[in-house]
């Protein structure tokens, strides 16, 4: 590994120290960067770095009290630094964040997916010196079908069971899968209600360019002739899973998992995932060929698949407390 003393800090959390800014901390942090609007990314930091979309969920999830929103592309100056934001294809607003000094550059995705989906900004491929990768899927057994083979699937599960006089009854994030699930629904004509922690999201969808056919609001007294899209919490709820009529999917990359539907207490589980999957992750690190490769939130073992195709790679872990210069 190349010694480049103090180019990034990883102690529970990465962080840029010459200008305090914390990439994706839990923690509060007087400047925080946050790669998307998910839950376990967010902390109400006293000024938030993230896209216009993020910031608008973020607004509405966590209500923090101060946020800098910068358009994919645009370059900001922090310091000697250069900032730069690029999609990563995981949710609307999901940003890869790029960091530069001295000619030396640090590119960290966040959570990312390579592949186009309906309502995500596509995935950019940014050069850098030093890539820090999720790697959630870092296992072979996680290959995904293509995205098209999994909406088909979703698609024609609907259509039987309505056909058949059942109610599918899906179970998504209430932010980024579930309106995927929507907007696929909806484009296939398929009726659908929508719980309320889903609906309220989509509103900013349509205000950056992502429209959806009709929909109604879930009615928990009207259940019949059309798919109900709820939140993940619902399938702990025994209602859903004692209806005669009813047939519970559960959307999740973890679907590739043998029983994977015991696991979830659904009658099945399809692998609609908005994360890279195993062959996605080395196909990003060898599209980059970036000096240095860290890892992150995934199996440890992935980094010996990166070393064996050439790549000087280590966990995150491993980094600290090393640190790189810029």
């Amino acid at each position: 590994m190349t010694d480049w003393p103090r180019l990034f800090h990883f102690e529970r959390d990465l962080h840029i120290p010459e200008i305090d800014l914390w990439l994706d901390s839990k923690r509060v942090k007087p400047f925080g960067f946050v790669s998307h609007a998910h839950t376990d990314h967010l902390a109400r930091h006293k000024k938030i770095l993230c896209t216009p979309p993020t910031a608008e969920f973020v607004q509405q999830r966590i209500k923090p009290t101060h946020y800098q929103p910068v358009e994919f592309g645009q370059e900001l100056s922090v310091g000697d630094y250069k900032i730069s934001l690029h999609p990563a294809g995981h949710i609307l607003g999901s940003a890869q964040i790029k960091i530069q000094k001295n000619g030396i550059s640090l590119l960290y995705t966040g959570d990312f997916r390579l592949h186009p989906s309906r309502t995500v900004e596509p995935f950019e491929y940014v050069q850098a010196d030093v890539l820090i990768m999720e790697t959630t899927f870092g296992q072979a057994r996680y290959r995904m079908p293509s995205r098209e083979e999994v909406e088909d699937r979703l698609i024609d599960r609907c259509k039987t069971l309505l056909a058949k006089n059942k109610t599918p009854i899906i179970f998504a994030y209430s932010l980024g899968k579930g309106q995927e699930a929507l907007k696929i629904l909806t484009d296939a004509q398929i009726p659908v209600a929508v719980e309320e922690q889903i609906a309220r999201y989509v509103p900013t969808y349509e205000k950056f360019g992502v429209t959806f056919g009709h929909y109604e609001l879930f009615d928990r007294n009207d259940l019949r002739g059309k798919a109900l899209l709820l939140p993940v919490n619902y399938r702990f709820h025994r209602f859903y899973k004692m209806l005669s009529f009813g047939y519970t999917i559960y959307l999740s990359g973890w679907g590739m998992e043998p029983n994977a539907h015991r696991r979830f207490g659904v009658n099945e589980v399809i692998p609609l995932s908005d994360h890279a999957d195993y062959h996605q992750l080395l196909e990003l690190a060898d599209a980059l060929k970036p000096q240095e490769i860290y890892c992150t939130h995934g199996f440890p073992q992935f980094v010996e698949e990166l070393r064996a195709a050439g790549h000087n790679a280590r966990t995150l872990e491993e980094a600290s407390p090393l640190q790189h210069d810029l």
